[in-house]
């Protein structure tokens, strides 16, 4: 995807209903643009940005609202945190849900055991299928 963001999107096609979401992105490139545009990387995180300073900025009684009872909670965490926050806290507890978009940032978060413990279960589960390949250029 992040090679070819335009022949990963296609290739989905088949999971798609070929009237309704394939035929439209095959004929008209400015549909597939807009697609790629908006599923961008910097796209998503200026919209989780945006999100999150929204949710951050609502009143303490979510109750009112008719929100499943696991958004409610998700609001009630953020908020406590949000209270307590400084600028700097803010922007770490944010920094974990988008981080950096770029290949290969998961070597900074994983210990050296858990990444081998990783390839470990993935090349078990990925044994025999075409997947089984798929990163080693990046690893």
């Amino acid at each position: 995807m992040k090679e070819n963001p335009e022949a990963a999107v296609l290739k989905m096609d088949p999971f798609l209903e070929e009237e309704k979401f394939e035929k439209p992105l095959k004929d008209d490139p400015e549909k597939l643009n807009n697609m790629l545009k908006y599923s961008s990387f910097n796209r998503m995180k200026e919209f989780f940005k945006v999100s999150w300073d929204q949710m951050s900025g609502f009143s303490e009684d979510v109750r009112k609202f008719n929100f499943p009872y696991e958004i409610k909670q998700a609001f009630a965490i953020c908020q406590a945190m949000m209270k307590d926050s400084t600028p700097s806290k803010e922007k770490e507890f944010f920094s974990p849900v988008v981080r950096k978009g770029i290949t290969g940032d998961w070597k900074n978060y994983f210990s050296e055991d858990q990444s081998k413990r990783m390839d470990q279960k993935f090349a078990e589960r990925m044994k025999g299928t075409e997947f089984q390949n798929i990163w080693k250029n990046y690893m």
